[in-house]
């Protein structure tokens, strides 16, 4: 290929990588002024002279229809970050850069607005603290009205300390845990099932002495209760056969 053709292929390749130079701005979010403007226009100027062929000179116009296009994008740039009060992060470290300390920290005086303050400690500030504390009722002491003192051991009540409150007698006490054990074994049918649901009462003391006499029917062995250490939902079923040897103590909150 002789030297002049070689050098016309060179000259339309750059016009070329310019125009998909600019559609690529145009269709990104790339910063419109990364585009030198006036070198490009320089580029398209020198290579003029050159075009003898109509579709060439096409292309020429086209590269500078592209170029106007990004000149377009850069004024709709800079409008846009003007509106949105945009201040560039290198322009802003530089602007701190050059300025004194003493000019920094006026700008810091004028901008910072606390939230809080400061208020003065007085001697009568100090007195009225004292007799607020001194006169304070202790804690224990505070809602001991509502539930009680606070401190107290928590005990167990068993079938004997229920009769001598008159609650139960010994015989409906039977009478109650052989028909909850019975409506365990229905309701199970040999399944596990949800322990709250199924001591949950009308009431929440229905639901205490529902909680209480189960207590007693795994306690006999009628019953087992088994905890999912990752939801935590207790479960409850009737045993099948003779009772396992191995027994643990289970604390349950009934609500």
């Amino acid at each position: 290929m002789p030297a002049e053709d070689r050098d016309r292929d060179k000259k339309l390749e750059d016009i070329l990588r310019l125009i998909e130079l600019c559609r690529t701005v145009q269709s990104s979010s790339v910063n419109p002024f990364e585009v030198d403007i006036r070198e490009k226009l320089l580029v398209l100027k020198k290579y003029i002279p050159d075009w003898g062929l109509i579709d060439v000179m096409l292309k020429d116009s086209e590269a500078m229809q592209q170029l106007v296009a990004i000149v377009k994008l850069q004024s709709q740039w800079i409008t846009h970050r003007a509106s949105a009060l945009y201040i560039d992060p290198l322009l802003l470290e530089l602007k701190i850069q050059l300025i004194s300390r003493e000019e920094l920290a006026e700008s810091l005086a004028k901008c910072w607005h606390p939230i809080a303050q400061l208020d003065q400690l007085t001697a009568r500030g100090l007195e009225k603290a004292f007799v607020y504390w001194r006169e304070l009722v202790p804690f224990g002491e505070r809602y001991k009205y509502q539930f009680g003192s606070f401190g107290q051991q928590t005990t167990t009540i068993g079938l004997e300390e229920l009769e001598s409150l008159s609650i139960f007698t010994k015989e409906e006490f039977e009478t109650r845990l052989n028909a909850i054990a019975k409506e365990l074994s229905e309701k199970s049918d040999g399944r596990e099932i949800d322990y709250r649901g199924f001591i949950n009462g009308k009431d929440p003391e229905e639901t205490a002495l529902r909680g209480y006499l189960v207590a007693f029917v795994v306690t006999e062995g009628r019953a087992t209760i088994r905890t999912d250490p990752l939801t935590e939902q207790i479960f409850i079923s009737t045993i099948q056969g003779e009772p396992g040897e191995e027994t643990k103590s289970v604390a349950i909150v009934v609500r």
